[in-house]
């Protein structure tokens, strides 16, 4: 078994997770917290650099969505469409890859590596 250290650390907020939801809210929290001197803390089970749906989860990449047009958003929306057997609403995911895949974008710019193949 491996040899782990136990590190105890005093924050404000705890944020768990290192999925889409957890990163947008730490970069939020983090945002009003320096304005009130509090201490905002991110912790998951991996590595972030290869954790949660950002880095390397299907939702991140399913949801990129290409600036030259390789992949479209109607590409996700019939993704979506066939992974869910037809029963979606498509206006709806249309709108959830528009702004989750800014999202994406967003974190990419701040440096957060979004793998990606060919």
């Amino acid at each position: 078994m491996a040899d782990f250290e136990t590190v105890e650390v005093t924050t404000d907020v705890l944020i768990l997770g290192g999925g889409m939801a957890a990163c947008g809210a730490a970069v939020e929290a983090a945002y009003w917290a320096k304005t009130q001197g509090l201490k905002v803390t991110l912790v998951d089970k991996a590595a972030m650099d290869r954790s949660g749906a950002v880095a390397m989860g299907l939702s991140a990449i399913n949801q990129y969505v290409d600036v030259n047009g390789k992949n479209t958003i109607k590409d996700y929306v019939d993704y979506v469409r066939n992974d869910l057997m037809g029963v979606t609403r498509e206006d709806l995911v249309a709108n959830i890859a528009r702004h989750v895949d800014g999202t994406v974008h967003l974190f990419e710019k701040w440096g957060l590596p979004i793998w990606k193949d060919a």
